[in-house]
């Protein structure tokens, strides 16, 4: 530790293993610890396991004052009391969400909060006791834009992932048995059927793709059943219900040439991110919050269409649709280009970390908070630095996802 006391961080968030938030939870956690924060959990939910380097965090008895309040968590739910704004230096909302606005009835346009965010009306007498409000994407900031005071300082930063547990991963690319997988909560919002439908097409349109194989893995049952491969096995489609521990998703990772997300709606994608970690390339749709890191100099965007999220509100808010007919000409040219492939994941492989390591976006934070937030703000980030860990001396980018105010 550099020698200067540590940064105190109230931090309230979900915590959980099995949602986006709830990982990104003690993703920050961790990452604050091990930047040397004094930092304190305070948890909206918790779910069973939790990480063994994180447990003893959560016998901390709340003590403040606190430097830095960071409220993580989706818009319905960014509120804190008087008495946390009072204890604390600075206070931070941060958010996503996956939904672009729509027409409006009346052709001025609503967010995309409308109509399925509840408690929407009351963000703006809860946002107003933060000093700055933060969005994973433009799409999260642009949902939550009607709704914030003047007075709260907005931009966006992209959570981020631990860059140091995913290391490359050799592949044989020109083996005949070619990998495309999914992996993560494989819900409406992920477009798993998207793929199993562009997958099986090529199957039969494209004699040369019949090694390909496509894995699909989900903690999330409903959408995909294990009973569906038996009709599946001839197509050599695999699915996977059941919860990976790291070594097997390693190995999971690594069986995988391409990472296929033609989600409708993302914050982040940790997969896709650890994905090309490993030295393996992805297939995203260039919507929301891929946008933060997608570039096709090492994956490849997906085109959408803009659709009505729920057919009843057309005139609300709107999600993005990847077409099959389009999907099944990204994977056939993915297949057919496996020289290209490989070189964008390597590529990725050395871009990825070092943009969007949790480390590089706590550094982007704390000089966000130096910059926009005006009396304490250059005395919390003076305290941060100081109490930073062994600072990574490898040359960094810019952060996924920042953007000026």
């Amino acid at each position: 530790m550099a020698g200067g006391r540590p940064l105190k961080v109230l931090l309230k968030s979900p915590y959980s293993q099995f949602s986006g938030y709830g990982t990104d939870g003690f993703g920050l956690l961790r990452a604050l610890h091990q930047w040397g924060c004094e930092v304190y959990p305070q948890p909206v939910w918790l779910d069973v396991p939790i990480p063994r380097d994180l447990l003893p965090l959560f016998g901390r008895e709340l003590r403040g004052p606190f430097d830095l309040l960071v409220n993580h968590w989706d818009p319905a739910h960014l509120a804190i009391t008087r008495e946390a704004r009072q204890y604390s230096r600075v206070a931070v909302a941060w958010t996503m969400w996956e939904f672009a606005g729509g027409p409006g009835k009346d052709g001025k346009g609503v967010s995309g909060l409308v109509p399925h965010c509840k408690g929407r009306s009351k963000l703006p007498e809860n946002l107003r006791w933060f000093d700055m409000l933060l969005g994973y994407d433009d799409v999260s900031l642009a949902a939550l834009e009607p709704y914030v005071p003047a007075r709260v300082h907005r931009g966006v930063l992209q959570g981020g992932f631990d860059a140091g547990e995913w290391k490359y991963l050799d592949r044989d690319w020109d083996s005949d048995r070619f990998g495309f997988i999914m992996h993560g909560a494989l819900n409406d919002r992920k477009c798993p059927w998207t793929t199993i439908q562009a997958f099986q097409e090529l199957k039969f349109e494209q004699p040369e793709f019949a090694p390909a194989t496509l894995a699909l893995h989900t903690n999330v049952p409903g959408k995909l059943f294990p009973e569906l491969n038996e009709p599946f096995k001839d197509q050599r489609i695999r699915v996977f219900v059941e919860a990976f521990d790291k070594p097997t998703l390693s190995e999971f990772y690594r069986a995988g040439h391409c990472l296929v997300a033609p989600s409708r709606g993302e914050g982040k994608n940790l997969p896709a991110l650890e994905f090309q970690a490993t030295g393996g390339v992805v297939a995203a749709t260039d919507f929301g919050g891929h946008r933060q890191w997608l570039n096709a100099d090492y994956a490849y965007p997906l085109d959408y269409q803009l659709q009505a999220t729920f057919g009843s509100h057309p005139w609300a808010a709107h999600d993005a649709r990847v077409q099959v007919a389009h999907l099944k000409d990204v994977l056939w040219h993915i297949y057919t280009h496996r020289g290209e492939a490989r070189q964008k994941g390597l590529l990725a492989s050395g871009v990825i970390p070092k943009m969007c390591d949790w480390q590089v976006v706590l550094e982007a934070l704390f000089r966000r908070v130096r910059d926009v937030v005006k009396g304490p703000g250059p005395a919390v980030y003076d305290i941060a630095m100081g109490c930073r860990r062994e600072p990574d001396e490898q040359p960094r980018v810019v952060p996924a996802g920042w953007s000026p105010l």
